[in-house]
Order: structure tokens, then C-alpha cells, then sequence
């Protein structure tokens, strides 16, 4: 199916938008909502994404996922992010692109991007992804409210045409899901999560139960939790609410 691109100069949340046609029963696969300005983007956890109208990309895609286990939806977030981070190595210093755990990009230690990533599930099987990704990528003044931003043109000095970028993540986050459908290309793209992985196998501080503690990045399991040990050689599990990178920045 031809991907199919809908613009918006402004709209509330180009996942709010998607996930309504889903409840009017309508086939959302294979569909793209572009904003320029959203009124109420967000992000992981009730977080909002600042975004200057007209400078970065805001946009949601909508990709059949119904060969995937219900069980197996971390690997969506796991393609999508090796997938934005293959798209944009070319433009920025390769060596300096992350991803934090689940799906955050990073440039060094600042957020260059972040995703929203809703699911529909029938059964035990996957249904819809809808997978929505703010990029920073003209804009080069953000609130102080904003902890630790960074733009594509922050990095290289550059303008960056938003269409061109567009087509060129769309058609590589729709190419790196699809490829899931395949045993060899899941642990393909586990191994280079894997590898990009944010603080991987360097000892950091967290907060974790209420306190600040030293631990390394071990791994994730299958449901996408964070694997790590403590100085005391303990296995610590944690899910995304479980646990945060300290400093609070980050």
C-alpha cells in the first residue's frame, strides 16, 4: 500500500489524530499526519514536546504491525529508533548518535528527538502502531524549560529541507518495521539498539527507589525493560517509569 501523507499547518496531536480514525473504524495503515505547529503534542509519560511552528518535524505514522505477538511490541520501538538513527547518521557525526533507552535520540548528551508510541492489539496479536517522532531540526532557541535540547542545525549550521527529511525517515521507519516480519532482521535490529544504546556498558548514576545509585547497562529483556547491575553485582529489572537517568536532565 502507497503511503499516504496528510499536512497540517496546525492540530492538537498528530497521534490524538490518527487514534480518532481508528475509533470511526477507519483503515489508518500505511497513513502520515504532518504538523507544523501542535497545540498539545506529547511525548512519553504526559511529557509535552516544544516545538517552534514550522521548524522541526512533528508527525505520526500509522503502520499494520498484525504479523507481530502482542508480547513482542518492544521491537517496534527497537526499529523505529535504529531506523531514525540510519536515517540521520549521514547528516550529523555518526559516533555521536545514541539511542536512550526506550526511544529517545540523542546527539551526545542532548535530546534530538523523541516518540510516542501507541499500539492496538487484537487478540494476542499486534493491531496498528501508531508511531508518532518530534525531531529538532531548524530550530535553534528553545525554552529554558527545556532541560537539554539539540537540532540538527545546532549540530552541522545547516538548514534542513523538512520534505526531503520527511520522505527519508517515513520510508525507512515503514522499511525497518516491515522487516520484523523476519527472525534474522529482529536480531539484526536488537544487536544494533543494542550498540547505540545510550550509557551501554558505562557505570552511571539513576534514580532509582527514591534514591541515586550507581549501575551499568546490561541489556534489555523482551519486553523492552532495562537490564542492569548494581557495584554489588545485583541484577536490577526496571520499567520505563521504574527508573531515570540522572542527572535530571537527562
Amino acid at each position: 500500500m502507497a503511503i499516504k501523507i496528510l499536512h497540517f499547518d496546525e492540530i492538537n496531536s498528530t497521534n490524538v489524530f490518527l487514534y480518532d480514525k481508528i475509533s470511526e473504524n477507519n483503515d489508518i495503515s500505511d497513513m502520515v499526519v504532518v504538523a507544523a505547529h501542535q497545540t498539545a503534542g506529547r511525548g512519553m509519560d504526559k511529557n509535552r514536546w516544544e516545538s517552534e511552528a514550522g521548524k522541526n518535524l512533528l508527525f505520526s505514522i500509522a503502520l499494520n504491525v498484525n504479523f507481530l505477538e502482542a508480547e513482542n511490541q518492544f521491537k517496534i520501538s527497537q526499529a523505529v529508533s535504529v531506523a531514525i538513527v540510519e536515517t540521520l547518521s549521514p547528516f550529523v557525526d555518526d559516533k555521536r548518535l545514541f539511542i536512550k533507552w526506550p526511544n529517545d535520540i540523542y546527539f551526545g548528551d542532548k535530546k534530538l528527538a523523541g516518540m510516542l508510541i501507541q499500539n492496538t492489539i487484537e487478540g494476542r496479536m499486534m493491531g496498528v502502531s501508531i508511531i508518532g517522532i518530534g525531531l529538532n531540526v531548524n530550530q535553534i532557541e528553545f525554552s529554558k524549560d527545556i532541560p537539554n535540547p539539540i537540532s540538527l542545525k545546532m549540530i552541522s549550521g545547516q538548514d534542513f529541507d523538512l520534505d526531503n527529511l520527511l520522505n527519508l525517515l517515513v520510508s525507512s521507519i515503514k522499511t525497518k518495521v516491515e522487516s520484523l516480519r523476519d527472525k534474522e532482521n529482529q536480531n539484526e535490529i536488537n544487536e544494533k539498539y543494542v550498540s547505540r544504546s545510550y550509557r551501554f556498558g558505562i557505570w552511571s548514576d539513576y534514580f532509582y527507589q527514591n534514591q541515586v545509585k550507581s549501575m551499568i547497562i546490561r541489556g534489555f529483556d523482551k519486553y523492552g525493560r532495562l537490564l542492569l547491575h548494581d557495584k554489588e553485582g545485583a541484577e536490577i529489572v526496571c520499567d520505563v517509569k521504574e527508573l531515570q537517568f540522572f542527572p535530571p536532565s537527562c
